[in-house]
């Protein structure tokens, strides 16, 4: 089994003590250690990991300026992007990787982290008549809409291309934070896609309260697939006293008391499931996030 930890983690100045201990700790419960580099990691990072030794995957698009957008047929840029991150990947022995595919648009927006924020950047695909409330980022369920259909079948063809391309890797299609007209969403159309799929507990938690869907049923529901390959495994503050409007992405660290997400219960969903590749998507992350993991999933 693997556990990986987000890059940025070990970005402050007592970096190597805290990857030693992550490492330690993680080598003593028989599992792989690694780093999960993110598009907004800086080369010299993945150098000294490198020097480290620690096996790294990426959270692509990796130091580049805009994001992948497979859910339209204007691929060429999209595609030529790809195969730049893939061939430097390969030169490094990665060959796990994840990012966010589809969008309600045929543009793809610039990656934030450098130089703009998130909203900066996708504001140049938002639209209006997709949001839940006027002039919110935050998605309306328009999964019935027939250009969202269509869009899908795109995105579907788009990710057999991929895959055939690029036998030797996995590169897992994640659930994406439900805002600027994002398609991954659930994992009822998820699963249709047929290709590996990354669960992200926070997006999926904030999906699954703005939609009135039950967090956990649709874990099983994605686990169900034999798809998810990977997960983003992360805490969220918000819950059901948070009103919808004000509701964020998760990235918290595990300590954080939300009984209501209860994330105990989630990976037990996701060992029943037969995961073996968990990230803590966590920026803040110890050791202490990997020993509270450990507990609960020897628990589950």
């Amino acid at each position: 089994m693997k556990i990986h930890v987000t890059a940025s983690a070990f970005a402050g100045e007592d970096w190597r003590n805290k990857l030693n201990e992550c490492r330690d700790f993680t080598e003593q419960c028989g599992w792989e250690f690694g780093v999960q580099l993110h598009n907004t990691s800086p080369m010299e990072l993945l150098e000294r990991l490198k020097k480290e030794n620690v096996p790294l995957s990426v959270h692509a698009p990796f130091n580049q300026n805009r994001n992948w957008n497979l859910a339209t047929e204007n691929t060429k840029e999209t595609f030529e992007a790809i195969e730049q991150n893939l061939t430097l990947f390969d030169s490094l022995n990665i060959h796990e990787t994840v990012f966010h595919g589809g969008l309600m648009s045929d543009l793809s927006p610039e990656a934030f982290g450098h130089g703009k924020s998130y909203f900066e950047c996708m504001q140049a695909v938002y639209r209006n008549e997709l949001a839940m409330w006027d002039g919110h980022c935050l998605n309306r369920d328009f999964r019935d809409l027939p250009e969202y259909k269509e869009r899908l079948l795109i995105l579907k063809e788009n990710l057999r291309t991929l895959r055939n391309r690029y036998p030797e890797f996995t590169i897992c299609l994640e659930n994406d934070y439900p805002a600027f007209g994002s398609l991954d969403m659930l994992f009822d159309e998820l699963n249709t896609l047929e290709h590996p799929l990354c669960l992200d507990t926070g997006h999926l938690w904030i999906s699954s309260f703005l939609f009135d869907l039950n967090f956990h049923d649709q874990i099983e529901l994605a686990m169900g697939s034999g798809m998810v390959a990977m997960t983003h495994f992360h805490a969220s503050y918000c819950t059901s006293a948070v009103p919808k409007k004000d509701w964020t992405d998760g990235h918290r660290r595990l300590n954080v008391d939300n009984q209501e997400m209860n994330l105990p219960a989630a990976l037990a969903l996701m060992k029943k499931g037969g995961l073996e590749f968990y990230v803590l998507e966590i920026a803040k992350a110890t050791v202490e996030d990997i020993k509270i993991f450990k507990q609960w999933y020897d628990e589950a």
